[in-house]
């Protein structure tokens, strides 16, 4: 299944810290975290947020991907969003389906 993380870095985390965080977490084995596949990971270029596009097959390994950053340096992350996610030309047709219910 995929999924898509939106975060938001801490004012005050010095972004360039997040190379060390990566680098921690890749020798240890622990990133990316097992089972997952990582389609994308995407900063912005002034803000200090992003999303990152994964994908995985079990809540448990969402789960590890995801808080293993908070557990490496707490604090940095200022906001986290995870959801399921959907290609546009599967959900357009879903949702026109879910109206023609409700209008029906």
């Amino acid at each position: 299944m995929l999924f898509m993380v939106y975060w938001e870095l801490n004012q005050d985390f010095d972004p360039a810290e997040l190379a060390e965080i990566a680098q921690k977490l890749i020798s240890k084995k622990l990133f990316p975290a097992e089972g997952i596949k990582q389609i994308g990971f995407y900063m912005s270029t002034s803000d200090f947020w992003g999303i990152t596009i994964l994908e995985a097959d079990s809540e448990e390994q969402l789960a590890r991907d995801s808080n293993m950053w908070r557990l490496a340096k707490p604090g940095y992350l200022k906001l986290m969003k995870t959801t399921p996610a959907v290609d546009v030309t599967k959900m357009i047709p879903l949702i026109m389906k879910l109206k023609k219910q409700m209008e029906g």
